[in-house]
């Protein structure tokens, strides 16, 4: 595909963040986006990486649909650029051959958690975010392409569940359809990367093999953004 400007990774937690910039080259503490705000940007050969930095409330990530937003807007207003990718780390289903580690690439983004049973508003708590088409890309790097299902929760609901069987998703995230959104608003090509580090459907609680494998995914999830990165720039040559 070709990009009318450079790509602009999109993440929520530092720990997944910190591999992927160490692979790209993004050295140093980054620059506020917006001043006195949390959200940070690094650049390097042409690639943008922001974050959504810390809360200085509760000494923690600024994980979930709200900071993603607000991170993806300031951001495109900064930077214009030719796609956004929304990165981390998510959950997998066994029912539909998921596994720990593996890189999974959009090509859809729905919410599952916005439950609205009104008329004409069905639809829109769903959302179903605009994808740019990376069938080629995702056959050349041996990523499975499906559904990207966001929710602001780490655990997941009977309903939610029912939701994401709806679409047979592979990914369960927190901040994809965020991003989703304001690309849509915005006019800006969208895709989401995601890597397993705990699957929803299995015996293990999900924070506790979130835990486990966090390192280990967002390792995997910096050889999967660089090897996707490549791709672009060859896809744009």
């Amino acid at each position: 595909m070709h990009l009318n400007g450079p790509p602009l990774i999109v993440m929520a937690m530092e720990a997944e963040a910190a591999p992927v910039r160490s692979r790209l080259g993004m050295e140093g503490p980054g620059s506020e986006i917006v001043n006195g705000l949390s959200s940070r940007i690094w650049t390097n050969d042409n690639i943008y990486l922001v974050t959504n930095g810390n809360n200085q409330r509760f000494e923690v990530d600024s994980i979930g649909t709200l900071p993603a937003a607000f991170t993806t807007f300031s951001a495109i207003k900064a930077v214009q650029p030719g796609i956004v990718i929304s990165a981390g780390t998510c959950g997998g289903f066994i029912q539909r051959g998921g596994f720990i580690g593996e890189p999974i690439l959009a090509n859809r983004c729905v919410f599952h958690d916005r439950r609205i049973p009104l008329a004409g508003f069905d639809a829109y708590s769903f959302g179903d975010f605009p994808v740019a088409k990376m069938d080629l890309i995702a056959q050349n790097l041996g990523f499975r392409l499906g559904t990207v299902s966001t929710g602001d929760a780490l655990d997941a609901q009977s309903c939610d569940l029912e939701r994401m069987d709806s679409v047979e998703a592979l990914a369960k995230d927190m901040e994809a359809a965020a991003v989703g959104w304001v690309c849509e608003k915005l006019d800006t090509p969208f895709t989401a990367l995601k890597v397993t580090t705990d699957l929803v459907d299995g015996d293990k609680p999900t924070e506790t093999e979130f835990e486990e494998n966090l390192q280990y995914a967002s390792e995997r999830l910096s050889e999967a953004m660089f090897a996707l990165i490549h791709e672009l720039k060859k896809s744009n040559n």
